[in-house]
């Protein structure tokens, strides 16, 4: 099932040792488009201290609750390192992290799942964006969903809407889609979903999203309310439409 990234954040987390916290972000690696970390505000019991938590220790969402177990202690996260309070991540950082967790890197990245034959929607591998980063980013690869939320898109053609929303894969944690909202007034607005595979570049200079689309596709495509459940005949309908449509 496809989960909005706005409404996890603000799902409860609990250590297994009793702290509780609130998710405030979502990281991804912009070199394959997947979660690798959640934020986590713990309301001061670690002294406002910053918070990233591997996946690796994610267990199970109990989704009904809107919680996130957590596979830690209050030890072992109020020992990990200090981050500084700014993004980027650096990948100096990580290699700490994964250190004082005890877990293996995740880069060089390489996808190994067998998206052909399970038919699932949008296919795996996806093609991901190039990027557009200033000189001193070089050295990252994770992005922040809070960061990403509300960039502005550009068609083909035009100009048109911004990042809404953005669909996680609650299987393996692959964003997937983006909710694009195709107005800025909201009176006018409609939500639409592009897949990943159709985003050609991403400038995080410019807070700007290039999609291989034209304004009129867009506008037209299927809308998505926000409510309903992404099943397989929707995604099925929507690469439909936009096959008919290029």
């Amino acid at each position: 099932m496809k989960r909005s990234l706005k409404n996890l954040r603000g799902y409860t987390v609990q250590t297994i040792d009793g702290p509780k916290g609130k998710v405030k972000d979502f990281l991804f690696d912009e070199e394959s488009w997947i979660i690798r970390y959640i934020e986590v505000d713990f309301g001061g019991f670690f002294n406002n201290k910053r918070v990233l938590i591997p996946k690796k220790f994610i267990d199970k969402p109990e989704w009904e609750e809107n919680h996130f177990p957590v596979e830690l202690d209050k030890e072992a996260i109020e020992s990990s390192p200090d981050i500084n309070a700014k993004m980027p991540v650096s990948r100096q950082y990580e290699m700490e992290l994964n250190k004082h967790y005890g877990i293996k890197h995740y880069w060089p990245y390489a996808y190994s799942g067998t998206a052909a034959m399970a038919m699932i929607y949008p296919p795996r591998p996806l093609d991901v964006p190039s990027r557009v980063v200033s000189e001193g980013e070089v050295e990252t690869s994770l992005r922040s969903f809070n960061e990403v939320e509300g960039y502005h898109i550009k068609a083909l053609d035009s100009k048109l809407g911004q990042v809404d929303d953005i669909l996680v894969d609650e299987d393996d944690w692959q964003l997937v889609y983006m909710v694009i909202d195709t107005s800025d007034f909201k009176a006018w607005s409609k939500k639409v979903l592009i897949s990943i595979n159709w985003m050609d570049e991403i400038n995080y200079t410019e807070r700007e999203i290039s999609i291989k689309l034209h304004t009129d596709t867009i506008k037209k495509a299927p809308e998505y309310d926000g409510l309903s459940t992404i099943n397989s005949a929707f995604e099925n309908s929507l690469y439909e439409f936009y096959r008919n449509s290029i």
